[in-house]
């Protein structure tokens, strides 16, 4: 039987919620019958912990892993009848949800408006780049997460984007045939602000500490929109492989992303009313407590999370479906709801 196998490469990755994400954004492509050909009739989830990209890419081709880890959201590993079950409930309980939860709507549409005479840019990038543009029968989908995202340098794999060259790749994909990557924690942070009406292209000003990989994306894709980046040092210096102008005007900053796991004390970082931590753990509460918490500064890590990984699909994993993708509003909702009942079960 055809499936597509996806999986999410790094360590740690025992709390990452990517797989269940990854379920959910296949479950609502799936209610455009007859828009939608998903040519594979299931798919599977993994983890794979591991320090180098090596194994992640065999992973690819063996299924092996090099240690079965469980998952924090049900004690088991991917794979496991307890698993798969309580996975495969949560995402039918949340796709039942069609409407973003009032507390995470937008003013704003981050999403590219389509319509029947107008180009899917998306697309239209795909089919410049001879990436497959429809979905075959057998495919492999992976994240990266640290240490890997600066790891992968491969004239086997094509790039979507120049995030082998700024060593930021956190997304492939395998048709079958070929590797495909790119870079999409920056998007997603564009994305995001977006969402939030805080727009690059306008010359917004973002701060960035931190100088790892996602950094490096974040800092790559703001500058490309039109908007400024101001780095604050942290445990690494942000640096990028061409020249690049960082900002060092006296404006306030319009954004603030800290990639570090300490705060960023100083004091227009801290000052800017927009501030969003790309880390995450598990919630506690009502759904009421935790859409609430969603809401409250500095950002839960959930939101670049999900904005990155719809990027993923648009850019690289099927970019002829990017119109019929869900918000990241709604997909933060459906992502509570199908969190919330996992919970019920621990």
């Amino acid at each position: 039987m055809a499936q597509a196998r996806y999986a999410i490469a790094g360590q740690p990755v025992t709390h990452s919620l990517s797989p269940l994400l990854f379920g959910l954004v296949v479950a609502n492509l799936e209610k455009f019958k007859g828009r939608v050909n998903l040519k594979f009739a299931s798919s599977s989830l993994h983890l794979i912990e591991t320090k180098t990209i090596e194994d992640a890419l065999g992973w690819s081709y063996s299924e092996a892993t090099p240690r079965v880890c469980n998952w924090e959201y049900t004690g088991v590993p991917f794979g496991k009848y307890r698993t798969e079950t309580l996975v495969s409930k949560a995402i039918a309980h949340a796709v039942e949800v069609e409407d973003c939860d009032a507390m995470l709507v937008s003013d704003f549409d981050s999403m590219i408006e389509l319509t029947s005479g107008a180009y899917n840019l998306y697309l239209e990038q795909a089919v410049k780049q001879n990436l497959p543009t429809n979905v075959l029968e057998n495919e492999v989908f992976l994240n990266l997460t640290s240490p890997l995202k600066h790891q992968l340098s491969s004239d086997a794999v094509s790039a979507v984007d120049d995030s082998m060259k700024i060593q930021s790749v956190n997304s492939l994909r395998w048709d079958g045939r070929s590797w495909w990557c790119a870079g999409v924690d920056g998007l997603g942070i564009v994305s995001l602000a977006n969402n939030f009406g805080i727009f690059a292209e306008k010359g917004a000003v973002l701060g960035l500490c931190g100088g790892g990989g996602a950094a490096r994306s974040t800092a790559n894709a703001w500058i490309n929109a039109g908007g400024r980046v101001r780095t604050f040092l942290g445990k690494r210096k942000l640096e990028l492989p061409t020249k690049t102008e960082f900002d060092v005007s006296s404006d306030p900053l319009d954004m603030a992303v800290n990639f570090d796991d300490t705060p960023c004390m100083y004091d227009d970082f801290m000052a800017c009313p927009f501030q969003i931590n790309p880390s995450y753990s598990r919630f506690e509460g009502d759904l009421q407590t935790r859409f609430e918490s969603l809401r409250s500064q500095p950002l839960d890590g959930r939101w670049m999370l999900l904005a990155q990984h719809l990027e993923a699909w648009k850019c690289l994993w099927a970019p002829q479906y990017a119109q019929l993708l869900p918000s990241v509003g709604l997909l933060l909702t459906q992502l509570v709801h199908a969190e919330n009942l996992l919970e019920s079960y621990t």
